[in-house]
């Protein structure tokens, strides 16, 4: 499957005035832990409770080697090695340093030749037909857009922001939020599951009554009208 791609720019990125262009990447979710073991167990001799209990000796194995200060090297993978911060007082005299300001701030990966060159040799890109920027719309674009999607549709939800009016996932949270604050929707489920419906003013309320007692009258009048005939 090729890797999707999509072109950014930094207007001004250098102070020089410039556009610098940088290419994003969409990566989708990792594998996870049982399709690593299936996927193993399908091409070697390991079963999957050989592999969980590799997986866990290897884990302990580079918690002991980094947390001694070694380099951890895992044959055909590469290398793993600790990146450390000072968190030192400014007035403090470096002749009274201490071990205890110096923090693991993280864990960094150098990879095996090989396996860097056999990645770039089978990965192939192709660019995105969709964009992870959010469209730009006035207020007025926005609300009008939304008033012709719920005319057709019973309500809406972030989701069909995203897809249909090409906003990100924030972006489309803050629109939704600012609609329902200022009575223009009216949120309905949980924080995670919510829909949104438009919310019916006072004098469409009132309408929809005068309609109603209107249609109970008509039938009335006609119940009657048979009665006496």
């Amino acid at each position: 499957m090729r890797i999707k791609y999509e072109i950014h720019s930094i207007k001004n990125s250098k102070g020089t005035g410039e556009e610098q262009e940088f290419v994003r990447i969409f990566e989708y979710p990792p594998q996870t832990d049982r399709q690593l073991e299936s996927h193993i167990q399908n091409n070697c001799s390991l079963t999957k409770g050989d592999v969980q209990a590799t997986l866990m000796t290897l884990r302990d194995c580079m918690i002991h080697e980094l947390s001694h200060g070694n380099r951890f090297h895992i044959p055909e993978i590469g290398y793993f090695s600790l990146a450390v911060d000072l968190d030192m007082p400014d007035d403090k005299p470096m002749e009274k340093m201490r071990g205890d300001y110096i923090s693991v701030r993280n864990i960094k990966f150098r990879p095996n030749a090989e396996l860097l060159k056999e990645v770039k040799r089978n990965a192939r890109f192709e660019r995105a037909k969709f964009s992870s920027k959010t469209r730009q719309y006035t207020e007025e674009e926005l609300l009008a857009r939304i008033k012709e999607y719920l005319a057709v549709n019973k309500c809406i939800t972030r989701r069909d922001l995203e897809l249909n009016f090409g906003l990100r996932q924030s972006a489309a949270l803050k629109c939704l939020k600012h609609f329902t604050e200022i009575g223009i929707l009216k949120k309905r489920g949980e924080k995670f599951a919510s829909v949104f419906f438009e919310q019916i003013n006072n004098s469409e309320i009132l309408f929809i009554k005068i309609l109603l007692i209107t249609l109970i009258m008509c039938n009335f009048v006609i119940e009657l009208y048979g009665y006496f005939i």
